[in-house]
């Protein structure tokens, strides 16, 4: 199981970061693992790079998208698919902050519904791994 949190990063910083993400990795890497006691640091910085998700739109968006899918769910900030003929089990939350995805899918169905929109950086902390969304093939 892969948890990806992806972000919507700033335009002048995508700018800056598009070619070589391995700063802004690092630094949402930071943030991630700051000790509780600095969170106004982390949430200045976090401020700076990143911009607030649209829940409202986002969740028309996955709506409209995957209605017509038999194995997607939805609850307000929390859409669900389980696909048994792809083996697929994945769940999107949505925060102000940030989207998060559970998924036992390497590529999740959830990232070909949210791939238009621009700037999203998905970082997988455990597992070291970090993209634009649009700069990868989704099947």
């Amino acid at each position: 199981m892969r948890t990806y949190y992806i972000f919507l990063i700033k335009k002048e910083v995508y700018n800056i970061t598009k070619d070589s993400p391995d700063n802004l990795f690092r630094l949402l890497e930071s943030i991630y693992l700051l000790d509780k006691k600095d969170l106004n640091l982390g949430f200045k910085t976090f401020d700076k790079i990143c911009r607030v998700v649209p829940k409202k739109n986002l969740n028309k968006l996955i709506k409209d998208e995957l209605s017509e899918n038999l194995c997607y769910t939805c609850f307000k900030n929390i859409h669900i698919i389980n696909d048994f003929l792809n083996n697929e089990s994945s769940k999107l939350t949505l925060y102000n902050s940030h989207i998060k995805i559970k998924s036992n899918s390497l590529y999740p169905t959830f990232f070909r519904t949210i791939k238009s929109i621009p700037n999203l950086f998905v970082c997988d902390f455990i597992n070291v791994d970090y993209f634009y969304l649009r700069k990868v093939y989704t099947r």
